[in-house]
C-alpha cells in the first residue's frame, strides 16, 4: 500500500511537470533470458569448419606455389648480383676476382666472390646444377669462375674455360621442375636470368 502511494505520487509529480511517466517492471520479467538461441548449434560450427577447410585446401596450393616463386626468384637475384659484383670488382680493383657457388649440407645453397662475405641463398633452394654448353653432365659443386682484370671469365674450377653458354640451375629441393638459372653467355662475360623450360 505504501509502495503504491510514493510510485502514484511520484508519478503524478513527474508528469505535471511534463516528465514521462515511470513504468515499472516485475524482477521476474528481468530475471526471463529472451526467447530463442544464445549460442551455435552443432551443425552450424561444424558447416563453418568445413568451409574454412574447403577454403584453405583450394588457396594452400597457389599460395606455397607464390611463396616457391618468390624464394625462387630472390635466390636467382642473389646468384646473378654476385656473379656480377666478382666481374666489376675485378675490372675496378684491375686484378682477378673469383665467384664461388656450391651446396653446404647445413647451411644451403650458397655464392661469394674472393672479395665479399657468403650469400647464402633462400632456405630449401639448392644449385640443381652448372652445365657447359657442349656438356650435359653437371660440372662438381662447388664451382669456381676466375674473371680476370677486364672482368672476363677465363678459368673454370681451375682450368682455361671456352664453352659458353655457362647455365648455373636453382630450383627447390624435392620439386626439380619449378627452375630459375643464371647464365654466362659468352667470353666477354654477357649474362641473363632465364626460368623453367629455358632453363634446360
Amino acid at each position: 500500500m505504501k509502495k503504491s502511494f510514493v510510485y502514484n505520487f511520484l508519478n503524478t509529480l513527474l508528469v505535471n511537470r511534463g516528465y514521462k511517466k515511470i513504468t515499472l517492471t516485475s524482477k521476474k520479467e528481468h530475471s526471463n533470458p529472451p526467447t530463442g538461441s544464445l549460442g551455435f548449434t552443432l551443425i552450424e560450427v561444424l558447416v563453418v569448419v568445413i568451409m574454412v577447410g574447403i577454403l584453405s585446401a583450394i588457396a594452400a596450393p597457389g599460395w606455397l606455389g607464390f611463396m616457391n616463386n618468390s624464394r625462387l626468384s630472390s635466390s636467382q637475384s642473389r646468384v646473378f648480383s654476385t656473379l656480377k659484383d666478382a666481374q666489376s670488382t675485378a675490372k675496378r680493383s684491375g686484378s682477378s676476382t673469383i665467384f664461388e657457388i656450391g651446396n653446404d649440407p647445413t647451411k644451403g645453397a650458397y655464392a661469394l666472390t674472393s672479395r665479399s662475405q657468403v650469400q647464402y641463398l633462400e632456405q630449401g633452394i639448392q644449385i640443381f646444377s652448372v652445365t657447359k654448353a657442349t656438356s650435359p653432365t653437371a660440372v662438381t659443386l662447388p664451382v669456381k669462375i676466375l674473371f680476370n682484370s677486364q672482368g672476363l671469365p677465363t678459368t673454370l674450377n681451375g682450368d682455361e674455360f671456352t664453352d659458353f653458354p655457362l647455365r648455373i640451375t636453382l630450383n627447390i629441393v624435392n620439386s626439380p621442375n619449378r627452375q630459375r638459372c643464371t647464365t654466362i653467355t659468352t667470353l666477354l662475360g654477357a649474362m641473363k636470368s632465364e626460368s623453367d623450360t629455358d632453363c634446360n
